[in-house]
């Protein structure tokens, strides 16, 4: 086997011969995911590939197939194949598929919202800035307005709580809480958008607003977790008949 392909996981060079394009596939993603393989990449050829790994280039080709399908390499043709810069999307979309599936899981999902977002909504009551609550207000504003028009306001809740994770000024918080709303979009696909369920999002907004800028940290907390189990209540009718577990 010749000499090792830059930028390619080598740990367990050549693959077992189980499942060996799933294997690939999986050490290849590694190196992506560890910044080895940068966005805008070619990976290495075929030919370099299947010599690396002992394998045929139907493997190797099998494994870029599977690679393709996550979003993390695309093939430009007569170019090769290349490393795609990585999206929250790409680490989003497979659990939303399994969550789309499972009712079960994504009741437990929104569990996770409710365990997780009370504590934003406290954190965000000591480290919010000034601009950060002239933010919150202005989406607030922009919120009601829709409301008077009895049109949707999912964008303007999903930026409200984004603004909010914003206000603690932890960017670690701020992804959790992007993937989370993103799975939970994914999983129903079907936002409120009806005039009852926007006023409740709204009131539940405003409640958590005014104890964050108040500085009322326990406040803020309660009533974040009085919206979040409000928009609970409001999903589980909504699942299809017979799609519970």
């Amino acid at each position: 086997m010749s000499g090792d392909v830059e930028g390619v996981n080598q740990t367990t060079a050549p693959a077992k011969r189980r499942k060996l394009y799933i294997e690939i596939a999986a050490r290849i993603r590694d190196s992506i995911l560890s910044g080895e393989l940068k966005p805008g990449q070619p990976l290495p050829p075929e030919r370099k590939l299947a010599e690396q790994f002992d394998v045929g280039r139907a493997v190797i080709r099998e494994a870029i197939r599977q690679l393709e399908a996550a979003g993390l390499v695309e093939s430009r043709h007569g170019g090769g194949n290349f490393v795609r810069e990585i999206t929250t999307e790409h680490l989003v979309a497979p659990i939303a598929r399994i969550l789309r599936s499972r009712a079960q899981l994504r009741e437990e999902l929104m569990d996770a919202r409710l365990f997780f977002e009370p504590q934003i909504a406290r954190k965000a009551a000591d480290r919010a800035t000034e601009e950060d609550l002239r933010s919150l207000k202005e989406i607030l504003a922009r919120q009601e307005e829709k409301v008077r028009k009895g049109e949707p306001t999912a964008d303007e809740d999903a930026e409200f709580h984004s603004l909010l994770a914003q206000a603690t000024h932890n960017t670690v918080i701020e992804q959790i809480l992007e993937i989370i709303n993103d799975l939970l979009e994914k999983a129903y696909e079907r936002p409120f958008s009806d005039g009852e369920r926007s006023k409740h999002s709204l009131q539940g907004n405003r409640e958590v607003f005014e104890a964050v800028r108040r500085r009322d940290r326990d406040e803020a907390q309660r009533a974040m977790a009085r919206h979040i189990e409000d928009v609970a209540r409001s999903f589980r009718p909504k699942l299809d008949p017979g799609e519970r577990t």
